[in-house]
């Protein structure tokens, strides 16, 4: 199979994630979204529904790393580094709504997925800035998942109730800096 027809295998897997959910992911609904002829492309390709799902995962993290990167390297301050993540991340996840979807479905769904990278990112993060004296100290696990879920529960917001993303940014990074800062 073709790189790009296996991209496009994965798009199609990441469309029926956002629209069906997790569990309503399966090679047949995958052959439809992506125009195929048979699932054998997939499994052979693929093998598992699980290793597809895993895909999609990547694809979806590596999409969100490309939008979010830019911002969060152009700050020099941790404290910068936060705001930006939380406004680039709200700001990735309200723009592209189907990969908003498949982000949260697969996160919270794919075994051994959990955010565990992400949040490697954002412990890491929170002790660089302990060590450099910018945070005070607090338990940096605890604090990526509540900023992690912050995040996660202001989009659901954003999509239910039309909350103004930016809005949204601002008040997350001022709660999470008064959180975090030394």
């Amino acid at each position: 199979m073709s790189s790009q027809r296996r991209e496009e295998i994965v798009d199609a897997a990441v469309r029926v994630v956002a629209r069906e959910g997790y569990h309503g992911l399966s090679f047949a609904k995958v052959v439809r979204e992506a125009g195929l002829s048979s699932t054998r492309l997939i499994s052979y390709h693929f093998g598992t529904r699980e290793e597809l799902l895993r895909q999609a995962f990547a694809r979806v993290l590596a999409r969100a790393a490309e939008f979010m990167g830019p911002p969060i390297a152009a700050q020099e301050s941790v404290r910068g580094k936060i705001g930006a993540y939380i406004a680039s991340n709200l700001q990735f996840l309200t723009e592209d709504i189907t990969y908003a979807r498949a982000a949260v479905e697969l996160a919270a769904n794919l075994p051994a997925a959990g955010g565990g990278g992400g949040l490697a990112l954002l412990e890491n993060g929170f002790r660089a800035g302990q060590q450099s004296g910018e945070l005070r100290p607090f338990d940096p696990h605890v604090m990526a998942v509540a900023l992690r879920g912050a995040i996660d529960a202001a989009v659901l917001d954003i999509v239910a109730n039309g909350t103004d993303p930016n809005q949204a940014a601002a008040g997350l990074t001022d709660l999470f800096d008064r959180a975090t800062r030394a």
